[in-house]
This record gives structure tokens, C-alpha cells and sequence, in this order.
């Protein structure tokens, strides 16, 4: 018995010796960890989506011709580009004239500021880091200055390296990605070198080239050709921009938005039966792209024009809104385009009134795009920006008077001869009357 009591006890012992040495291993390991954890910055815009929003539609989140930034750069698919941006890395330090060490100090002195950008951590050592952040800044640059080459032989040089212009419209699309980007300020940093190094010292210049240089490079593919250069400079503005999903947000929202209230029914009917209803669908011309309003029977829409990158496009505006933003505006808008757009008729209407102008198959297929997005949407029901337009929408459909004046109109007065027979009706109807009446009259007196 003494020897079985004493073995426990030694065994006891041994467990409480391995636990304190476990603890003490865990505690020292975990402390570490605590302590090389870096804060998450408030001024981080840049992150690998949720599986939630990836889930609906991968294709529409993921670079398939290259990758900008350090979230994809290990993608194998991507590598083939890696040599054309370090070409187009060495033409940018040419036009330059900046050295390849004065665009690594400026870079390394805001490497913190770097990667506070990115919410999720990033993987590489500091001179990987650097090296991706360089690399691809300046093979944007090179690109936007690329844009405005106006000699036929540079210009066909420009193809040639992309193996025509179908690749770049692929790249534009990739660099519309929302894990895709570099901040906005490494493009505007890497252009003050180039603005230095031209003599013109003036700092405001920096930003404002910037700003036209991605407009003009942007504007095809974000169908921004019916704004000017002025128009992008205000609505700008002071703010500050993160990258360049960042800045076609800005382009697409108006600068005066309508004021959020709670939504009491998310429903509002179609085109097809507003039209029904004799509501007039005009096109708005205010300058801003995503801008909508209705009074008085009357829905005025900024023109939209639906493209194969459409889709991708807004998906990661509204993916930006709702990771980063306290404000979804776009995709508000989205779900009243959602809730206009139901079939092909919907389209139909809008087509012909000037609204929509499609570059797809058929109107089949636009409906289809506009919908396909509906199922990615949610929305703040108690700040939403289209509260007011959709209850005077959905009060002027509950009105029977407006739909029977339309009724009216396409059946009795939807040509001249129609007309004629109407008014031969009515008069026929009043003589009638005219004449009972004095046969009336007549028998009394």
C-alpha cells in the first residue's frame, strides 16, 4: 500500500511539474504573439473579402490577367505579367529620371503607413513588400502615362506589349478589384518624383495630375466619357482617395444625396408596370452616373450603360461599401435598379426611353445581370437613401385614376381614326340625349 501511495504521489508530481512548464511555455509563447501584433489602423481600405460576398460570385472578386499588390501576388496564374511590370517598371525610371533608389527610400519611409492600408497581415518581409509595392505602382504609372500617347508608333508599341488592345481592357478590369489595389497615395508619391524631376515644383499639381490621369484612363471602362475633367476635379474635391475603387465610387455618387430614412416596404413595381401605370421614364442629365428622382409621375434616371465588366465592377463598389464604409449609396441604388428591372420587358422600356444602353447580347441578358446582383445586396432599411422615392412611387401605382387614364389613352386615343369614333360616339350620345329630352319636354307641354 506505502509503495502503490507513493508511486500516485510521484506521478501527481510529475503531471504538476509538465503542467507549470506547459504553462509557462504557453504564456511566454502567446505573449510574444501579443506583442509583434500589429495594430489594425482605422485608415486600412484594402482586404480579402468575406466568404459571404466571394461565395455568390468568385470570378468577380479575383484578377485573372494580373495582380496589384501584395493580396495576390503569389497567384501562379498571374505570374507571366511579373517580367512586363518590371519592363514597364524600367521605362517609368527612364521618363522619370527618378533613381530606383530615391523610389525604394520613398517607399520605405512609409512602410508602416503601406500595410496599415491592407486589414489583413501581410506575409512578406520588408524589402518583398517594398519590392511588390514599387513594382506595381510604377507599372500603373507607366500605364496612365501610356494612355495619352498620341504618336502612331509609340502607340503601336503600346499594343504590341499587350498583345493588342483586348489584354489592356482585361487589365483595366483587374485593377478595378477591390483586393487588387495599392493605395492612392504610393501613385500620387511616385508622380511627385516625376513632377520634380520636370522642375514644377508646385505640390497641388501632383494631386491634380494624378486625378487626370486616372479619369482619362478610367473613364471608357467606368462609361465616365459624358463628364469633364472640372466635373471630376469638384466632385473630388478635398477628399482623400484610397485606390481606384475608391475613386469610381466618388465618380458614381452625386454630391448632393438624398437624405436616408427608414424603409418601411422594401417592394416597388417594375418598369413595365409603372408604364402601365403612366409613369413618364426620362433620362437625366445631371453629370453624376448613379442619380435617380421621381415627382409628380415622372422618373428621371442618369443614363446607365451595361457592359460585360458592369457586374464586376459594382460588385466591388458595393463590396468596398459595405467592408469599409458607412455609407452604401450604391448599393442602395442597385436594389431600386433591382426592383425596376424584372424581365426583359423592363429592359425593353428603359432601352427605349433612352436610360439603358446595353452592349450585351439582349435584353434578356441584361436582366439577367441586373438581378444576378440583387442576391449580393443588403441594406440598412433604417438609413436608406431611396426611402422617399419609393413610397411616392408605390403611393402614385395605388392610385386606380392613373391607370385608367392610361387605359383610356391606348384604347380610344391611341391614333386619329380611334379619335374620330370616340368623339362620333359622344356626339351621338348627346344628340340622343337632346332629342329624349325634347320629346319629354314636348309631351308635357
Amino acid at each position: 500500500m506505502g509503495e502503490a501511495a507513493n508511486t500516485t504521489e510521484g506521478f501527481n508530481n510529475h503531471i504538476t511539474i509538465d503542467v507549470k512548464s506547459l504553462s509557462n511555455s504557453l504564456v511566454q509563447s502567446l505573449g510574444d504573439k501579443l506583442e509583434n501584433l500589429s495594430p489594425l489602423s482605422i485608415k486600412c481600405s484594402i482586404c480579402r473579402l468575406p466568404v459571404q460576398l466571394r461565395e455568390r460570385n468568385e470570378k468577380s472578386f479575383t484578377p485573372r490577367e494580373i495582380s496589384i499588390g501584395p493580396l495576390h501576388h503569389n497567384n501562379e496564374n498571374l505570374k507571366h505579367m511579373e517580367l512586363h511590370k518590371l519592363r514597364l517598371l524600367k521605362d517609368f525610371l527612364s521618363r522619370s529620371k527618378a533613381s530606383l533608389f530615391d523610389c525604394v527610400q520613398l517607399l520605405k519611409k512609409k512602410e508602416l503607413q503601406l500595410r496599415n492600408c491592407y486589414a489583413d497581415p501581410i506575409e512578406f518581409d520588408s524589402d518583398k513588400f517594398i519590392e511588390i509595392i514599387l513594382v506595381d505602382a510604377a507599372f500603373i504609372l507607366e500605364l496612365l502615362f501610356r494612355n495619352n500617347i498620341s504618336d502612331l508608333q509609340d502607340q503601336c508599341y503600346y499594343d504590341h506589349f499587350f498583345c493588342g488592345p483586348w489584354k489592356l481592357r482585361f487589365i483595366k478590369t483587374d485593377m478595378l478589384l477591390l483586393e487588387n489595389q495599392v493605395p492612392f497615395f504610393v501613385i500620387e508619391d511616385l508622380l511627385s518624383l516625376v513632377r520634380l524631376r520636370s522642375d514644377i515644383p508646385i505640390k497641388d499639381d501632383v494631386r491634380r495630375s494624378a486625378i487626370k490621369l486616372t479619369y482619362e484612363f478610367f473613364k471608357r471602362k467606368l462609361n465616365l466619357s459624358d463628364m469633364e475633367d472640372f466635373d471630376i476635379e469638384e466632385k473630388v474635391g478635398e477628399r482623400e482617395i484610397q485606390h481606384f475603387v475608391d475613386f469610381a465610387r466618388i465618380c458614381y455618387v452625386p454630391q448632393e444625396l438624398p437624405g436616408k430614412n427608414k424603409l418601411k416596404c422594401t417592394s416597388m413595381p417594375s418598369a413595365t408596370k409603372l408604364h402601365e401605370a403612366g409613369v413618364k421614364f426620362k433620362v437625366k442629365k445631371s453629370g453624376n452616373p448613379f442619380d435617380i428622382k421621381f415627382k409628380d409621375g415622372v422618373m428621371e434616371i442618369s443614363p446607365l450603360r451595361i457592359k460585360d465588366a458592369t457586374e464586376i465592377i459594382l460588385r466591388n463598389i458595393i463590396a468596398y461599401e459595405r467592408c469599409h464604409l458607412h455609407d452604401n449609396y450604391v448599393n442602395d441604388y442597385v436594389f431600386i435598379l433591382d426592383r425596376l428591372v424584372d424581365t426583359a420587358r423592363d429592359v425593353e422600356i428603359l432601352i427605349y426611353c433612352g436610360i439603358i444602353e446595353s452592349k450585351l447580347s439582349g435584353t434578356q441578358e441584361v436582366a439577367s445581370t441586373i438581378n444576378k446582383l440583387s442576391p449580393g445586396i443588403t441594406m440598412a432599411r433604417r438609413r436608406f437613401y431611396f426611402t422617399d422615392l419609393c413610397e411616392k412611387v408605390n403611393d402614385y401605382y395605388k392610385v386606380p385614376w392613373h391607370k385608367w387614364r392610361v387605359t383610356l389613352k391606348e384604347d380610344y386615343f391611341s391614333n386619329p381614326w380611334a379619335i374620330i369614333s370616340v368623339v362620333a360616339a359622344i356626339s351621338l350620345l348627346v344628340l340622343t340625349v337632346v332629342q329624349t329630352s325634347y320629346a319629354v319636354i314636348s309631351y308635357y307641354y
